[in-house]
Parts: C-alpha cells; sequence; structure tokens
C-alpha cells in the first residue's frame, strides 16, 4: 500500500492511512444535508439522489475489508486523487476498487442529464453515498470539527476501497 500513501502525497493529500471497512460509518441523514443544504442536490449523477443510496452504499462496504482514508486541504483535488489512485490500483491487479471522492462534481457547468460526460474522472462523493465522514473520520482516531471562520484550515478526505 505504501505505492499509493505515495501517489496520493505527492499529489495533495497530507494524510493518508488504511482504515478497517467496519469503521465506515453510513446514515440515512447525510443525504438530507445534501437535499438542504447544497445548491448541486439533483443536478448532477454524483449528486443524490443520481448516486447510490445510503442503503446501497452500505451494501458495497460491507463486499470490502479496508480502504484508504485521505485527507486534502483544497476540496477541488479530492475526487480526481481518488479516480487517480483508484485507477492506479485497478492497473496494478487491484481490480475490486471503489473510490469516493468530496463535494460536488465540478466538470461540467450543466450536467449532461442522460450520461455522465467524465464517468472515468470523477465519483460521487462520500457524504453524497450516506457515508458519515466525521464518524468514520472520528472511528479511525483522526480529529475533525466544522469550520467555524475563514481563516480556519479546511479538511477534506476521500475514500478508496480496495481488495
Amino acid at each position: 500500500m505504501e505505492k499509493y500513501f505515495e501517489i496520493l502525497k505527492e499529489n495533495g493529500a497530507d494524510l493518508a492511512i488504511k482504515i478497517a471497512a467496519d469503521t465506515i460509518v453510513t446514515a440515512a441523514w447525510t443525504v438530507y444535508r445534501c437535499k438542504y443544504g447544497c445548491d448541486t442536490y439533483g443536478k448532477s449523477h454524483c449528486c443524490p439522489p443520481n448516486c447510490p443510496t445510503w442503503k446501497e452504499t452500505r451494501e458495497m462496504i460491507n463486499c470490502f475489508q479496508y480502504g484508504i482514508l485521505f485527507r486534502c486541504h483544497e476540496m477541488s483535488i479530492v475526487t480526481p486523487l481518488a479516480v487517480k489512485v483508484a485507477r492506479e490500483l485497478f492497473l496494478d491487479d487491484y481490480y475490486k476498487v471503489i473510490a469516493f471522492g468530496s463535494g460536488p462534481c465540478k466538470k461540467c457547468s450543466k450536467c449532461n442529464p442522460d450520461h455522465c460526460n467524465f464517468p472515468d474522472k470523477t465519483v460521487p462523493a462520500m457524504e453524497a453515498c450516506g457515508i458519515d465522514v466525521f464518524a468514520t473520520v472520528r472511528n479511525n482516531n483522526l480529529e475533525i470539527h466544522t469550520l467555524r471562520g475563514k481563516g480556519d484550515i479546511q479538511n477534506h478526505f476521500g475514500l478508496i476501497l480496495v481488495e
């Protein structure tokens, strides 16, 4: 796994750890926060209700024993980095790999209603798929807090399930 931790760190992650899949928390309320807190709800293939539900995500997570949780300080690099490392894992014969990013997809100014124009370059955010990011991060002995002011350091997390 060191190779993939290095790729993550060379491309903007300041932290990458191997985690047990059973430490990942899913909950229905996360989608409610998307629906009533994000202006991209329903406007992207990577946003609810167009991405896996929290129950579907739980079923997927249950197919894995571990994953890689990583942190970046810029949200815009999390999803591309998750996609990049998941692709590298796949090419290295880890055929069972799924990535989750952070925040809404910004690939297109307006999402194509029929299909994603960039299915090989984007994945849904953890929270969009029902992952409770705060509980998951805390389950893995990392700190995470809500932002209180403009000067606060932002922490955005990505997840790659791999077996």
